[in-house]
Order: structure tokens, then sequence, then C-alpha cells
């Protein structure tokens, strides 16, 4: 009994047709997720390697006295890096995976060569009184390295790049 006005009359194919169909796509879904794959792969080895003289920078940070950071940025790459930014923070000693606290303003260093450091003696502003015994001092350093990528590294964290 057919209640349509047209026939309905649909060949749906046999079994090696459908089977033949199923394999095609799951052969097209496995060749998209290898190729996926492969390209998360490959940017992670590009930002590996970017990364090499950004891990060979780094910031030391040294208490003086109750209102004086001394900083020492070090560069043990044999390029030099630009623009170098850095900003003392402050982690909370009563929680310390709470967010930092700004202590100044940020110091910048136009460049330091390879092989070399450089000091900054950041003055701390005046709600905050360090104390060399319990206090713990991160710094946010921010540069351009040799090949002009831009990085961010906060206190002995790996390099990450700011876009």
């Amino acid at each position: 009994m057919n209640w349509l006005p047209y026939d309905d009359v649909a060949d749906w194919g046999s079994v090696p047709d459908w089977f033949g169909a199923l394999g095609s796509i799951a052969s097209v879904l496995f060749v998209y997720l290898g190729l996926r794959r492969e390209i998360r792969a490959r940017r992670t080895d590009e930002l590996r390697v970017r990364a090499t003289q950004a891990r060979l920078v780094s910031a030391v940070a040294q208490i003086r006295g109750n209102s004086v950071l001394r900083v020492t940025v070090a560069n043990q790459s044999d390029a030099p890096v630009l623009d170098v930014s850095v900003l003392p923070r402050l982690v909370p000693s009563d929680d310390p995976e709470g967010p930092p606290a700004d202590l100044a303003a940020a110091k910048q260093v136009r460049r330091i060569n390879g092989r070399e450091s450089s000091e900054l003696f950041v003055t701390v502003t005046a709600e905050h009184r360090l104390q060399a015994t319990t206090d713990t001092v991160l710094v946010e350093l921010t540069f351009t390295d040799h090949d002009g990528n831009r990085w961010r590294r906060i206190g002995s964290g790996q390099p990450e790049p700011v876009s």
C-alpha cells in the first residue's frame, strides 16, 4: 500500500556497497586525523627551535633592604636581545598560588649583548615593604630575540611567545 503520489522504489544498494562507503569515509577520517597530528608536531618542533635563544635569557632578583631590588638579567646566548622589559612582582606569602602584586613600574633595557648581563636597581612602591627572609619576588621578563621574536618569561618558567 503506497500513500505517496510517486513510486517508493529506492535502491539502497547491497551490503558490499555499504561496506565500501563506510571504508571510504573511515580512510578519509584516518588521513585527516594523521595530518592534524603531524601539523601539531611540526608546530611544537618549530616553537622549540625558535625558543632556543629565549631559554638562555634569565633574570634573578635579590632583595636589598626593604625597598630596593637588585635584578640581574643574563643573556647566555651568543646573540643580543633587544627591548628588554623587567617587571618585578611579589608573590603573596599567605597565598603562594595567588596572583602576584606588581612591586614597581617596568624597567627597560635597550640591548643586552650575547654572553653579558645587565643589573637594574628597582625601588619598590611605598605600599610594599620587602623582607628578605619571607618574601618571594618573581621577575616578568619580556624581550625580543635576535630573530625578531617577542618572548615573555616569568620567574624560572619556560619562555612563551608574545603575540
